[in-house]
């Protein structure tokens, strides 16, 4: 599902959050009934329209995505909008097959000599609605296709699968720049009931769009390329999908490996989010109370978060806007609903648990102290995602027509009352129920709960999940096991969301599973999961979102500080290898150093610390960055405060090589070439440590 929009997380998954948009004509009035265009026939073969032929075409992410030819491929499969409906117009839908390929890494002493299966896998994406370009470069390296080719559907109303709101995120802002939290939400209630006016008005059929169909499309993929069976591959909406396919298609499928799982059946109350973030930060907090750095540093992370959200729910976070396109009131204002969305969507990916309780005591701290203007960056309008674009307008339509949005109310309901500072992530009940009604209003009534029974099945298949997955928890998957007669539950401890898509050795148990799925499972991928080694406090510093957010107001602003630090830093650097190789010049031509009062040590000095300081930091920023770009807004790892603290006393002691130069100078005249380097040198620790400390990036 959905680095710097935190809400959009929140907003994929309930289609509600304010930040969202607007499109099309606008909405009918709320008492204007709207009644789909015929009745659904009575058919037994759904596939009676269906060509089964699928057209070559070149791969819309040509360009964006790196690979050679023969190594990505994309095709169009036709198929009817709605196979329960003789007057169903046809869509197209893309789809990419990655092929296999040998490693260059691959070792045949451990893994035998290299071949290509002739059994392929299916991959049932996520989202809903989360579109393809995404997971093709999160598999192009992946592990499983290795030795298999991979296709990967782009479902029905996503991306270039004939996406029914293209234009949903070019919204009018100032639906949700609002400044209570019902207001803001009902910017994205507006959003939701504008994509479906407007895919009305375009004949689309938007009870279409649900699991069963999708399943169908599967079907149908699989029969146009002629493959007897595959293996599929189902992770999040994927696993839903992934049981819908089983009862469609039984015959086609080898064996089965879904992850993330949510149960089918109706009532299953996936949406308990408040439940499931209580569980994870139960987790989380055991395991840094069994670390000592952690458990030292952050005794009482989850209830500081929980008295943040408590806080904003009450005053919400408001900065002055730096993009007043997005923020047309000048005003942005930031609600509990982002204060708990940052961890939680931090949760998804186990690579951010090292850093997320510094993460969330940092959050903490500045929201106690009424630091605001930390969060102003967020109104610089960046995208977000992690790579992966959600059409949420085919999202709402599968939680219409799949009848999420009725469980979403009851579950809502009873998490306001165990959990209510989580469960304020979610909209209140009672505009689930605007949602239920709108949906109704534009022929997605909930169809028919028998579609949506539980599996049984004797398919070999692995029921994988995190053990810290904050969307789709282990009770979810182990809920769905009884029905797999020769299923193996698989739980990878310390893990987030789709760890056989995330985790280091997951390619190999994907293949070794799908190599012999009747043998046993080797959990030895899930088993070697290690415990996080967590950080200690980050280094609070605003100094970095300071010029980011300088540099998105104006990219002509930041110049000047790039210039700044850039000379500083290289000059210093140079110095740091003239002074290191001096001597030994010296020592070869046997010259004498002329007397410089120490300027010259001194100047060395200078120049370790200021480069050091320098390169330090920039490593530091990266190293943060990748860590998890939401730790800019607290700040960064906190071993770079050194770094910082290093560039500070470069300055100190340029002040000293200035002052020891002109003793010196006046003492008695120096080579210009020894005067100009000892000054150039001072100047530029001086330059550097005022850029830091004018900055706030000082350290101290």
């Amino acid at each position: 599902m959905m680095k710097w929009a935190i809400s959009a997380t929140i907003a994929a998954m309930f289609a509600c959050s304010g930040a969202v948009a607007q499109t099309g004509d606008a909405a009918p009035p709320a008492d204007e009934a709207l009644i789909e265009d015929g009745a659904p026939d009575a058919a037994a073969d759904f596939f009676s329209r269906d060509k089964f032929t699928v057209e070559t075409i070149v791969c819309p992410f040509k360009g964006e995505i790196k690979y050679k030819p023969g190594e990505i491929s994309c095709g169009l499969l036709a198929v009817p909008e709605n196979r329960e409906k003789s007057r169903s117009r046809v869509i197209k839908l893309l789809f990419v097959k990655l092929h296999a390929r040998k490693p260059e890494k691959w070792d045949d002493k451990e893994k035998g000599a290299w071949k290509k299966r002739d059994d392929s896998i299916i991959y049932l994406t996520g989202g809903p609605g989360a579109k393809v370009d995404g997971y093709v470069k999160r598999f192009k390296d992946h592990g499983a296709r290795d030795v298999r080719d991979m296709y990967i559907l782009e479902q029905r109303g996503i991306g270039n699968s004939e996406d029914f709101c293209p234009k949903y995120a070019l919204f009018d802002p100032s639906a949700a720049n609002k400044e209570t939290f019902e207001d803001y939400q009902r910017g994205g209630l507006a959003a939701l009931e504008s994509c479906f006016a407007a895919a009305k008005t375009a004949r689309v059929d938007l009870s279409g769009y649900n699991t069963i169909e999708n399943a169908r499309d599967v079907e149908a993929l699989r029969r146009a390329l002629d493959i007897d069976k595959w293996n599929v591959w189902g992770i999040s909406y994927g696993s839903i999908l992934g049981q819908a396919y089983i009862k469609q298609d039984p015959a086609g499928i080898r064996a089965i490996l879904l992850d993330a799982i949510v149960p089918i059946i109706p009532g299953a109350h996936f949406q308990r989010i408040g439940t499931h973030y209580q569980r994870d930060l139960d987790l989380l907090e055991k395991a840094c109370k069994e670390n000592k750095t952690c458990a030292k540093s952050f005794p009482d992370f989850q209830t500081r978060l929980k008295a943040a959200m408590a806080k904003t729910k009450i005053n919400p976070i408001a900065v002055d806007a730096i993009d007043t396109e997005l923020f047309p009131s000048g005003k942005g204002w930031f609600f509990a609903d982002l204060v708990g969305g940052i961890p939680f969507s931090a949760l998804y990916e186990q690579d951010n648990y090292p850093t997320l309780p510094a993460l969330i005591d940092a959050m903490a701290r500045k929201i106690e102290k009424g630091d605001n203007d930390s969060f102003r960056i967020l109104t610089a309008g960046g995208g977000g995602g992690g790579g992966f674009a959600i059409s949420q307008g085919m999202y709402n339509a599968i939680a219409c027509n799949d009848g999420w949005f009725g469980q979403l109310h009851d579950a809502v309901a009873q998490d306001a009352i165990d959990h209510p500072e989580l469960a304020s992530l979610l909209p209140s009940p009672e505009m689930i129920d605007e949602i239920a009604a709108i949906c109704k209003r534009y022929g997605m009534a909930p169809r028919p709960e028998e579609q949506y029974a539980a599996v049984v099945t004797d398919i070999p298949a692995i029921i994988a999940d995190g053990q810290m997955d904050p969307i789709t928890p282990p009770p979810l998957a182990k809920a769905i096991v009884p029905g797999f007669s020769k299923g193996t539950y698989v739980e990878f401890p310390y893990a987030g969301h789709g760890p056989t898509r995330s985790v280091k050795c997951a390619g190999d148990f994907v293949t070794k599973f799908f190599d012999a799925p009747d043998a046993k499972v080797d959990t030895k991928c899930a088993d070697e999961m290690k415990a996080p080694k967590f950080s200690g406090p980050l280094y609070q510093t605003d100094g970095v979102k300071r010029l980011a957010a300088l540099a998105s107001e104006d990219e002509k602003k930041i110049a000047g500080p790039t210039l700044w630090f850039g000379l500083s830093a290289v000059t210093l650097i140079i110095a740091l290898l003239v002074y290191s190789l001096a001597p030994v010049a010296r020592l070869i031509n046997r010259d004498a150093a002329m007397p410089t009062f120490g300027a010259r040590p001194l100047a060395f000095a200078t120049a370790l610390l200021g480069a050091g300081g320098a390169l330090g930091l920039g490593y530091g920023v990266y190293a943060t960055f990748e860590a998890s770009e939401l730790l800019l807004l607290g700040g960064l790892l906190g071993w770079t405060r050194w770094f910082a603290i290093a560039g500070v006393l470069g300055g100190v002691a340029g002040l000293g090589v200035l002052y020891l130069t002109v003793k010196a100078r006046l003492q008695k005249p120096l080579p210009i070439g020894t005067m100009a380097g000892l000054f150039l040198t001072g100047a530029a620790g001086v330059a550097l440590a005022a850029f830091l400390v004018l900055n706030g990036i000082g350290g101290l």
